[in-house]
């Protein structure tokens, strides 16, 4: 820009001679300067007094000079710069910064069917455009929302190919799936991880009713619009850019777990392990981290092309992406292959016709390790320290193996270790085994190919009107093979038996949906209208396959491992029912604009499903909104007493609107359908021959009422922006309840049926969202920081008599604990429900808090009973915000982001109260009771590391809050200088650290996975694949 302003000067001093301001008769001379956004004078920019003919063009130096009355108004115009008015002010010279017209295009957000002036907006819509991720080395689009919107919570997984789920505005629902509606290109989708976030323009989060209505039905969980690139506006130059990442992954924060010397000292001490023991068992000093010998660190590679060009009339825009991605845990067990192609076009075929299509593919394949009780991570922290990993003699083996392995039984070998025997314990009979002999005891694959898109045909006859018909459409194949074979770890973990599994999925899923938008500007006055319609069809055709025995297959060769060599005689489940839903909707908005001060918009939606939803009486539902907003810093009285240079936007908005949530209602669940031979009756007792015959019963209690849940929410927002919109402000206050949660009793036996569903619940989240923002340069320094934040309150506010007082969740399998989840009015959704640990007694025992029947006061015991009970918190964030730091100078630039929680609970489940013997966290032992130090947090271990009551309450209870410095990334683009010489357009070369540092009191692994995912188990910590830090560098070049 520079450089072309330098050739202006000339050509600029040359215009200077031929204009001459007009107007010579006004009252006063006006002086000012032009500057762009970086400072740098604005040479030949046209100023306009307001009402006049009076004209001026600014100098080489960014100055003009005008003739212009007392309280004029000025408007100064560049070409790729916004407009700027600015009152004269006679005997001052007046400091006016343009914006660059790209700022313009930001301050555009796509809302439902259609876009809107982010300073017109009434509803709360936080908007993300492609420079606020650019940085960003996710390769998972849900993933780059995190700390980028205030009341957005974005749950990571650190296994690979695992989606990050997203959470708006808290849990609301009592369903399995809480994820928000996804929307790309204007096609609803069933993920967003396919989508590279250097592919996205922009994303906008719909959080209140309002903004989110027009989708009805399926956003009570908010909504995620996603608008993907498309070709640039180039003068029909192509243009192609490659992009390389390498990224070097270990892993990140462990869990503080007993090392050897630690573990036989406190073992000593519970007096479970003697020295006669560690003789007896040879142990020759091993000190075995299990972290280091599961984990290792790994290279991800991913890849990037696009071609992008345009004419006057059309615009294209092609990329391929290829990602491989190499999990932490050692070996190739947990891998993510991804490539994806994208195809973007439109074209203007007349003025008033333009066609467009959006096209991916992507084809997929994933290798995980098992997860829970028994998997490779949990085995990873409960494995004792004095376990080597692997045994080359059989005689080393434990006694209870070394019996078994001589008995015939396939004790596990590692064929990559010199096929050495996996290291097995020799002081617990019954854990859960080496993590590696976990990781390989079960041989899975995931793969699939999917294709979604978009045609569109965008008619505009006449001014302001615009009908859109658009065909969506998503096409799904994937296959899951399974192949696991008889092994012996030890005593608990083993089998004798083969299995081998195939599952094919097909899916087809169309959207039709045609709609009309009208736009008009009556003096000041502005109306708009949108009415449309939305027709989809799902075909799900899902079959599988599978077989358990001990011979099974006529070879187990590698080759052999597939259904097609399954022995005939072999016991076969198979299972095959193709399912179709369909959905109609019709939906409207009117929206009016009185002079950019006062604004009014009412949404509206009618949305029917097939009956394997619900009844027909019930089917069809209405979801309106209403929200208005006013522009206070467009008042007359506003702009007469304070300077735009003080306050440049001031606006208050408020919405009320209801969504609906449709995610659980399936399979029929309000009718009594007759499961066909799916019983056995005995008819004739009497008889004695005991013979059994098929029947048929109701599988469940007919409830034609079912309905889905809806959600109702208010929303008072406040959006400032100060010093030349250098500073901005935005505050949410919101109050959403769910009424209608549906919810899952448990009739009584007789009854013949197990469970049932019904509308029993409401469920309230009220919080606060904020962002705050500075952006500001100094010469040559550009900078910003971005702050947002958002508070959360969830309550179950009321539970159908027919669920029962509470009803007990499931948090992990394969544990004894007494502290699980429950959903009970007055308390948050799904709290830890536990006994309240009090302190030590004198003696060095638990005491826990009850209350007293007869006083109502608090006291404390040594033995509760589970009415003593109570509420201990939940896993779900109270305050959630995230902090983004950006700045550049003369070729470099630094990004640095970071996220955190607070107000959530862990519960850590890295002990065992049943084994004692197993490892765990070594918390408790360092800070327990003594003789030498009466005054610990906890007990003396020798009265409770085998007492459940205490590892089931409030002492393995933990803050989960934590801050993590998610991205420190450092870039440098050269000069085109440079690489114009060699035709090269641009060259950015990076590198960053992501993951690296987390300040948490979590004595567990990673506070922001270390959780189970799903709405019931969410805060339970039994060891999950944890999170990697990584070094990654990069190269961005555009031709």
């Amino acid at each position: 820009m520079r450089k072309f302003r330098k050739i202006e000067k000339p050509l600029a001093a040359l215009s200077l001679l031929c204009l001459l301001p007009l107007g010579a008769s006004a009252q006063s001379i006006v002086k000012g300067v032009v500057t762009d956004p970086s400072g740098e004078p604005v040479i030949g920019a046209t100023v306009k007094v307001n009402g006049s003919k009076a004209g001026a063009v600014t100098d080489l130096d960014g100055k003009f000079s005008i003739d212009a009355a007392p309280n004029a108004t000025l408007t100064i115009t560049y070409v790729g710069m916004q407009p700027k008015t600015v009152k004269a002010e006679a005997g001052k010279t007046l400091t006016v910064q343009m914006k660059d017209d790209s700022e313009v295009l930001n301050d555009v957000v796509v809302i439902g069917y259609g876009v809107q002036k982010k300073s017109d907006l009434t509803g709360a819509v936080a908007s993300i455009k492609s420079d606020d991720i650019k940085g960003l080395s996710t390769t998972d689009a849900g993933a780059a929302l995190q700390g980028k919107a205030a009341g957005v919570q974005i749950i990571n997984s650190g296994g690979p190919g695992e989606a990050a789920d997203i959470r708006v505005r808290g849990y609301s629902s009592n369903s399995g799936d809480l994820s928000p509606l996804l929307i790309v290109d204007g096609l609803k989708v069933d993920n967003i991880q396919y989508l590279d976030p250097s592919m996205i323009e922009s994303m906008e989060v719909l959080k209140d009713a309002a903004s989110a209505a027009i989708y009805g039905a399926q956003a009570g969980n908010g909504v995620v619009i996603i608008t993907t690139k498309s070709g640039a506006a180039n003068g029909g130059k192509a243009q192609i850019s490659y992009s390389s990442k390498f990224t070097i992954q270990s892993l990140s924060r462990r869990a503080k777990l007993f090392d050897a010397p630690e573990y036989i000292e406190y073992h000593k001490y519970l007096g479970d392990l003697t020295d006669q023991k560690l003789q007896d068992e040879h142990y020759n000093g091993e000190n075995t981290n299990w972290y280091d010998a599961a984990f290792e660190n790994s290279l991800a590679h991913q890849h990037s092309l696009t071609v992008q060009a345009s004419n006057g009339r059309g615009r294209f825009l092609a990329n391929l992406n290829i990602l491989n991605n190499d999990g932490i845990v050692k070996g190739s067990k947990d891998t993510y292959k991804r490539f994806t192609g994208q195809i973007n076009a439109d074209y203007d075929i007349y003025k008033w016709l333009n066609i467009s299509t959006n096209t991916s593919f992507e084809k997929w394949k994933t290798k995980g390790v098992n997860k829970g009780y028994g998997s490779v991570l949990n085995s990873v922290v409960s494995v004792d320290p004095l376990t080597p990993v692997y045994y080359s003699n059989p005689d080393d083996l434990p006694t209870n193996v070394r019996n078994a392995y001589n008995n015939g039984s396939p004790v596990m070998r590692d064929p990559d270790h010199n096929n050495d025997f996996y290291g097995t314990s020799h002081y617990v009979e019954d854990a859960t085994g080496n993590p590696l002999a976990q990781r390989d005891r079960i041989g899975s694959t995931n793969q699939g190919i999917n294709v979604r898109g978009t045609v569109s045909a965008n008619i505009k006859p006449f001014k302001g009107f615009t009908y859109t018909s658009r065909l969506g459409y998503r096409i799904s194949q994937s296959q899951y093979h399974n192949y696991e074979q008889p092994y012996y770890i030890n005593s608990l973990s083993n089998s004798s038996q083969y299995k081998i599994e195939a599952n094919t999925n097909n899916g087809l899923y169309y959207q039709w949906e045609n709609f009309a938008n009208y736009m008009k500007d009556f003096g000041k006055h502005s109306v708009g209208a949108m009415i449309g319609m939305s027709f989809t069809k799902t075909h799900n055709d899902n079959s599988t396959i599978g077989s358990e025995g001990s011979d099974i297959l006529s070879s187990y060769e590698p080759n052999y491992r597939y259904i097609s060599y399954l022995l005939g005689e072999a016991t076969k489940s198979v299972g095959n029912a193709p399912q179709d839903l369909t959905e109609l909707s019709y939906f409207g908005r009117l929206s009016y604009n009185y002079d950019s001060r006062y604004y009014l918009q009412f949404n509206f939606r009618r949305d029917a499903y097939d009956l394997s939803r619900l009844s027909e009486k019930a089917r069809w539902g209405n979801f309106p909104s209403l929200s208005l907003g006013w522009a206070i810093s467009n008042e007359k009285f506003f702009k007469d007493h304070v300077s735009r240079d003080a306050v440049s936007f001031l606006k208050l908005r408020g919405s009320w609107g209801k969504n609906g949530n449709v995610n659980i209602l399936h399979d029929y669940k309000y009718s009594s359908s007759i499961a066909i031979n799916q019983s056995f009756y005995q008819y004739n007792p009497s008889s004695g021959d005991g013979k059994l015959t098929y029947g048929s019963k109701p599988t469940g209690i007919s409830n034609p009422d079912l309905t889905w849940e809806n959600s109702e929410q208010y929303d008072l927002g406040l959006d400032a922006r100060f010093l030349n919109d250098r500073l901005s402000f935005s505050l949410d206050w919101y109050r959403k309840v769910t009424n209608d949660l549906l919810v899952e009793i448990y009739p009584l036996p007789e009854i013949g049926v197990s469970k049932s569903t019904i509308n029993g619940g409401k469920v309230l989240n009220t919080g606060v969202d904020f962002e705050l923002g500075w952006k500001d340069h100094i010469r040559d320094f550009k900078y910003s920081v971005t702050v947002n934040g958002s508070t959360l309150k969830n309550k179950v506010t009321e539970l159908s008599p027919l669920a029962g007082i509470r009803q007990k969740g499931t948090g992990i399998d394969g544990f004894n604990s007494r502290l699980s989840p429950y959903l009970e009015a007055g308390h948050a959704l799904w709290y830890f429900r536990g006994y309240d640990y009090a302190g030590v007694s004198e003696d060095g025992g638990a005491l826990y808090w009850k209350t007293d029947p007869e006083t109502g006061k608090r006291v404390t015991t040594d033995a509760p009973t589970d009415n003593d009970k109570c509420d201990l918190g939940a896993g779900i964030p109270k305050f959630t915000y995230g902090i983004t730091l950006n700045a550049e100078y003369k070729g470099f630039d630094f990004t640095m982001f970071g996220t955190g929680s607070a107000g959530n609970k862990i519960y850590n489940l890295m002990v065992s109260a049943d084994r004692t013997l197993l490892n765990g966290i070594d918390h408790y032992w360092k800070n327990s009771w003594r003789e030498d130090r009466t005054d610990a947090k906890y007990p003396d271990m020798k009265k409770v590391a085998a007492d459940w009551t205490f590892f089931s309450s409030s002492a393995a209870v933990f803050s989960g809050s934590y801050f993590k410095i998610k991205q420190i990334q450092l870039g440098y683009t050269l000069p085109k200088t440079i690489t114009s010489k060699i035709g090269i357009n641009g060259v950015r070369v990076y590198t960053s650290l992501d993951d690296f540092f987390v300040i948490t009191n979590y004595p567990g692994a990673d506070p922001e996975t270390a959780s189970m995912n799903s709405s019931q188990s969410r805060g339970f910590d039994n060891g999950t694949y944890p999170t990697s830090k990584k070094v990654v560098f990069g190269i961005n070049v555009t031709f």
